[in-house]
């Protein structure tokens, strides 16, 4: 599959997910005049092709879309399927609302460890997902890290095997307290299976194409969602579903170790000329043809950019200018209020009125992918902040009116389905707006600030369900007033597009 300059050119927003941590510059810098030395490395391919002497310029004659590019975006965008599986396999394993008793379809978390939600009205099975990302609030993050030390690929590997054994050990757990154990292990290793990977990808390709390969991301995760649906009929427990979604990491990671390259980027930084050397000759190899450069001034090239803040340096820029400061403040609580409204709709899709929960679960994730390619379309032409507030109010108007619909009415699984949209489309945007929000300086940071932040919001999320205690169908009321305080806070943020 070849695509041209041209039809790389697709618009300009950083891909959601792009991680906080590394946002490494691969732009062009001029080039020196290669030595004798470093001629006689080059492939000769004839006078007239231009040399390649900078990271920016082996990434755009190599593009996105040859063999080893290709298998690199696949093998990482893949990566969110088995997080998927792992982050939303409590929707079957600890239902919410589970009232079966006998001849049940599926033996959940309730059943085994007799759990009852006597604790302040929480379901203590949800708590299978609040673990789960309050170790990605805590852990997380420091992994992220580790992945600007030690490199992408190592992090990556070491999390898929983490993330594999914690959860197979958490399928013979005898306890539901080592349960919580194991999914908090679990938690920990999100950021780096769907940051770290990303940014791996993205400094193996140019940067103009990160924004049409962020679809193959998008599509990845969709997959793993509604793959769960199946999974749920093929293993019946709990216990078997926790081992299924889990084993498979422990697989990709032994494949990973055998063929997964460091990202380019990063071996350009840390001056690895072995690691550099290798990507371009695999790359040469499966794409049969030849590249033509310096790798003197490749190496150099990182040499030659500015030099980066501290991150003590960077908090104190952005504490001391008031407009960033109240920029941030505010998405942060847009990124927690707006996660927290897709994972509350994510997990109780197993439970929407009378619908098949199979069915119903399968519709919210497929619903979901339309989002991934309405928005990018939508905002060619549209200004972003009047998008994003009609997002949010819309998904507040159908949890309105999902208050006040009967759970027998066929309206019920449509109205539903379109907050979750509107849900999708509004975490999508998260990304989107902060990436043009922030200044460059800070752009990183303050985005590490909110996607750390969200995680509360997920935290809090699977709880959200047991106020129906108290009165049936509140929990669409307290969802729809999130959307509309989302909607509120929008208009309170700079609009981004000129």
């Amino acid at each position: 599959m070849k695509v041209s300059e041209e039809e790389e050119e697709v618009g300009g927003y950083t891909s959601p997910l792009m991680s906080p941590h590394f946002a490494a510059s691969t732009s062009s810098s001029t080039s020196s005049e290669p030595s004798d030395r470093t001629e006689k490395k080059r492939i000769d391919i004839g006078d007239e092709t231009p040399v390649i002497s900078t990271v920016e310029e082996l990434l755009k004659a190599t593009t996105a879309w040859r063999p080893y590019p290709l298998f690199i975006i696949f093998s990482m965008s893949f990566l969110w399927s088995l997080c998927a599986l792992s982050a939303i396999s409590p929707a079957f394993t600890a239902s919410a609302a589970d009232d079966c008793k006998d001849n049940c379809s599926f033996y959940t978390i309730q059943h085994e460890f007799n759990l009852s939600s006597s604790l302040f009205l929480l379901e203590p099975a949800e708590l299978t997902t609040s673990i789960y990302f309050l170790g990605n609030l805590l852990i997380g993050q420091f992994f992220a890290v580790l992945a600007d030390r030690f490199g992408r690929r190592p992090i990556i590997i070491f999390s898929l095997f983490l993330t594999g054994i914690a959860g197979s050990l958490g399928s013979l757990a005898p306890s539901f307290s080592l349960l919580l154990v194991a999914r908090f292990v679990q938690g920990s290793c999100y950021t780096p299976l769907t940051t770290v990977n990303y940014v791996l990808s993205g400094e193996s390709i140019p940067h103009r194409s990160q924004s049409v390969t962020s679809i193959f991301f998008g599509v990845s995760w969709v997959c793993g969602y509604c793959f769960l649906a199946p999974l749920s009929v093929w293993f019946p427990t709990w216990r078997s579903l926790q081992f299924a979604t889990a084993i498979p990491n422990v697989a990709v990671a032994v494949f990973l170790m055998i063929t997964l390259p460091e990202s380019l980027g990063y071996s350009v930084e840390k001056n690895d000329r072995v690691s550099v050397e290798s990507w371009i000759q695999k790359n040469e190899l499966l794409s049969c043809r030849k590249l033509t450069y310096n790798m003197e001034s490749i190496m150099n090239d990182e040499l030659k950019k500015e030099e980066k803040l501290t991150i003590y340096q960077m908090f104190r820029e952005i504490l001391s200018n008031s407009t960033i400061t109240r920029r941030m403040i505010v998405e942060t609580f847009l990124w927690i209020l707006t996660f927290m409204t897709y994972c509350a709709l994510s997990l109780t899709s197993t439970s929407v009125g009378n619908s098949d929960p199979l069915v119903s679960f399968l519709f919210s994730g497929v619903v979901e992918l339309p989002a991934y390619i309405f928005i990018p379309i939508c905002l060619k032409w549209t200004k972003r902040r009047p998008t994003r507030f009609l997002c949010h109010f819309a998904g507040s108007i159908a949890l309105l009116t999902m208050y006040f619909l009967s759970y027998d009415t066929s309206l019920h699984l449509i109205v539903w389905l379109i907050a979750k949209f509107c849900a999708a489309c509004c975490y999508i945007f998260c990304f989107i707006y902060a990436a043009e929000l922030f200044p460059t300086f800070c752009r990183s940071c303050c985005i590490g600030v909110c996607s750390t932040s969200c995680n509360i919001g997920a935290i809090v999320a699977p709880h959200i369900f047991a106020i129906d205690a108290l009165a049936p169908g509140s929990q669409f009321l307290v969802l729809a007033a999130v959307g509309l305080v989302c909607s509120v806070l929008t208009w309170f943020q700079q609009e981004t597009k000129v």
